[in-house]
């Protein structure tokens, strides 16, 4: 994404002063060099505060007390755009900001808030055509939230605590929450996942909760079927005995459709079909029969456990009780612990002090009753564990029971009807239609509440629908990806490390996104990671590297939503801090560096600065914030200074702005 730095805006909290502007030009180096406490590190707090951070960063006492608001102006591909925050004053931070869009920004006397950090942060998430949706679908963790513009700038910002860092790499990523959040989203910025497989991915999300909701809608039906089985039954057997069909299959081996079949069949004859004959008169009474020896034996099986549950019941009650009893004991006799530490002297009474009775005996022997009683208390509380499986296992044995016993007495009730009435009237037309007509209407119920054909159409469509978008989204091809975006950071890293100060630039390396860090191969086969491997040039020399690396492999995506400028907070500081620092204390000398290896070191990070831009084609901007003096980087090409801040009042604030 085309966006870099244009301007750093201050206005200072006396009116009287014109708002101070510090320009940078796009697709340079550009370098801000100055002595030691005079601003420069300032610079990326200000940058990230009016980028929407969180929580206000910029150093207290002498900026914040100076300046009333901070802005930046920002060069996208077709506009420029002022983002400014007014200074939080005694709160961490304030959501108070100011906007404004053109091709030509007229900077303002003084910003008048028109819009918040929130809606800064959405119109920044658009700019940069980040995805709305969660990386994980379904989820309230905000680690895996969707992507957003405040992650992306872990990769735009050096401050001096992580530049030459052995344990972090990336800006804010040494702390939990953004560390874990960009673990999450670094496959997406790497283009592995696009917002087409995310919102693939929600798609999947959303059908696989439909089909479970289907699938536990069809298994209720497939319960209710078992019991509408034993139901169906009675109705199939009634019509054997009064001639209407004629099956030899034993009904148990039907499934619930064929019986549901052999029920729409009898719905279709007339009284008129009937052919009553003995065998299935005899047929029937057998069947009577063995039913009710079925519900006899059912009954029987609850009734026994019924009593089972109720006895357990019982005892679960009478453990609580007696748990209940062995607490109130302890808690009383707890007491003893305490008497027993103060009566070590067998002289002296722990209560009385020195009596002739020393009540030793009687303190030990509460003691022991304490210690059997907690014993004993341990030991009831580890029976409801083993007994609580057991307990739950009879109740369910007595729900599946009474079910079952309900669908047998429905079928002996329904087998037993025609036997309800009168002698003269069981088997004749009138009896027998009005048994067709009772066995349409139960037919037509449970064909319309059993019926499941279109519930496993829809299964067979979702289920269709998810191995479509599966193969839409393969998570090996995005693996495959992943691997191979690291493969050309890694590329990039590897021929900028020889151009850098590092003991070992041609050994292989590996990025390590899971972790955040670098991973180096050497030649005994071992592979180091960065805070294993010493020396803060050397650390210095791979946050160079890989950072540059990262904004190449941007530069050349077709859309990356990563802003395509970097800032960097003193990276000569691993070289010659006391030095310099000595050199600027001296107010009649200029502070130049020696012409050693330490100045030869430094210079070849500017150099390096200068392919990268090269390479990219002046498409990344590089912001610098040092020390070092055009001694060293001023015969660089692509080089741009932004200003020089030594001498008297010249530093970011200037001295007439000061409270």
């Amino acid at each position: 994404m085309n966006f870099q730095l244009r301007k750093l805006i201050l206005w200072s909290k006396k009116s009287q002063f014109k708002p101070k502007e510090i320009d940078f030009k796009p697709g340079l180096i550009n370098i801000i060099t100055g002595a030691s406490r005079t601003g420069k590190s300032a610079i990326i707090p200000i940058i990230d505060y009016c980028l929407g951070s969180g929580t206000c960063y910029i150093p207290v006492n002498t900026i914040r007390n100076a300046c009333s608001w901070f802005g930046v102006v920002i060069q996208t591909e077709k506009s420029q755009i002022l983002l400014a925050r007014r200074e939080p004053g005694v709160q961490k931070s304030t959501d108070d900001m100011y906007i404004a869009e053109g091709t030509n920004i007229s900077i303002p006397v003084l910003p008048i808030k028109n819009t918040t950090r929130e809606s800064v942060k959405k119109y920044l998430d658009e700019l940069s055509g980040l995805s709305f949706l969660d990386v994980e679908a379904d989820t309230s963790n905000n680690f895996y939230g969707r992507p957003s513009f405040r992650d992306l700038v872990a990769f735009c910002f050096q401050p001096q605590n992580i530049v030459a860092n052995a344990n972090t790499l990336l800006y804010r990523a040494d702390t939990t929450n953004h560390r874990t959040k960009l673990i999450n989203i670094f496959p997406y910025i790497l283009g592995a996942v696009t917002p087409d497989v995310l919102a693939k991915r929600h798609e999947i999300n959303e059908l696989l909760k439909e089909l479970k909701r289907k699938e536990k809608e069809i298994g209720k039906l497939k319960e209710v079927s078992e019991k509408w089985k034993m139901e169906i039954g009675g109705w199939i057997s009634t019509a054997k005995e009064f001639g209407l069909l004629k099956i030899t299959d034993n009904l148990e081996d039907l499934s619930f459709d064929e019986q549901l079949d052999l029920l729409t069949s009898i719905s279709d004859k007339r009284a008129f079909d009937s052919n009553i004959i003995s065998e299935n008169l005899e047929a029937s009474s057998q069947e009577i029969v063995a039913l009710r020896e079925e519900e006899n034996l059912a009954s029987l099986k609850l009734s026994s456990l019924k009593n089972r549950f109720m006895e357990m019941t019982q005892l679960m009650e009478s453990i609580e009780g007696y748990r209940e009893s062995l607490t109130i004991q302890v808690e009383r006799l707890n007491i003893s612990k305490w008497l027993k530490s103060l009566s070590k002297d067998e002289t002296e009474c722990p209560i009385f002090g020195k009596t002739s009775d020393h009540p030793k005996q009687q303190i030990e022997k509460f003691y022991a009753s304490l210690i059997k009683l907690e014993g004993e208390s341990g030991y009831t509380n580890e029976i409801p564990t083993a007994f609580e499986r057991e307990y739950e296992s009879v109740r369910a044995e007595i729900r599946k029971l009474s079910e079952q016993l309900d669908a047998i007495q429905k079928r002996i009730k329904i087998q037993s009807n025609i036997r309800n009435s009168t002698a003269e009237e069981k088997y004749t037309i009138e009896n027998i239609s009005r048994f067709i007509g009772q066995v349409q209407y139960a037919g037509e119920t449970f064909n319309n509440i059993g019926a499941d054909s279109q519930l496993v159409e829809e299964i067979t469509d979702l289920n269709n629908r998810l191995k479509n978008l599966r193969s839409q989204v393969n998570e090996y091809l995005i693996e495959q990806k992943i691997n191979s975006a690291l493969r050309k950071i890694e590329g990039y890293t590897l021929k900028l490390m020889p151009l850098l100060d590092a003991e070992r630039p041609n050994d292989p390396i590996r990025i390590d996104y899971e972790n955040l860090t670098v991973i180096v191969s050497g030649d005994n086969g071992r592979d180091d990671y960065l805070w294993e491997i010493g020396s803060g040039s050397n650390w210095l020399a791979y946050h160079i590297a890989v950072t540059l690396g990262f904004q190449l492999f941007f530069n050349d995506q077709k859309h990356s939503p990563v802003p395509n400028f970097i800032v960097y907070d003193q990276p000569s500081q691993v070289y010659f801090p006391q030095k310099l620092a000595a050199k600027e204390g001296e107010k009649d000398l200029d502070p130049k560096l020696d012409n050693d290896e330490d100045q030869i070191a430094v210079k070849k990070i500017f150099q390096t600065m200068a392919k990268v831009l090269s390479d990219s084609k002046n498409g990344i901007q590089v912001i610098v914030l040092e020390h070092a003096d055009k001694s060293i980087w001023g015969d660089v090409e692509g080089v741009y200074e932004v200003c020089e801040w030594r001498g008297e009042n010249n530093k970011l604030i200037p001295e007439e702005w000061i409270v």
